[in-house]
């Protein structure tokens, strides 16, 4: 998969975060930005928004899409699901809320790489 489709699948999902997907990526090559700063500027925020905010019908959306990435057999949507999601979530200082919404096979992986 193409940084293309992968950013086209996101905005298919969520298109909420086209106008920020837009900022974000209007000064660089538009759809064809790759998709570690696009998870990394776009999606990783409007996760972490929706959690703060406790809305728990859009974080079960987004919690759904990183599992749909997790089963996704192509080596660049894993680099994606494994840097730009997973590692950052690890790094939070109290990541429970980012980890408990997680589904069976993006758990798992966490669990099996980042899980402290």
């Amino acid at each position: 998969m193409l940084a293309k489709e992968l950013n086209s699948l996101l905005l298919e999902k969520f298109p909420e975060l086209k106008k920020k997907f837009d900022e974000e990526t209007s000064w660089q090559d538009g759809i064809e930005t790759g998709s570690f700063i696009v998870f990394e500027d776009v999606f990783m925020p409007f996760l972490e928004a929706n959690i703060e905010l406790n809305n728990t019908e859009m974080v079960d959306r987004i919690y759904s899409f990183i599992e749909e990435l997790a089963n996704i057999n192509d080596e660049y949507v894993e680099n994606i699901l494994y840097v730009a999601i997973l590692e950052n979530i690890s790094g939070y200082v109290n990541p429970e809320p980012f980890t408990k919404p997680l589904k069976e096979k993006s758990k798992k992986i966490f669990d099996e790489n980042y899980k402290k």
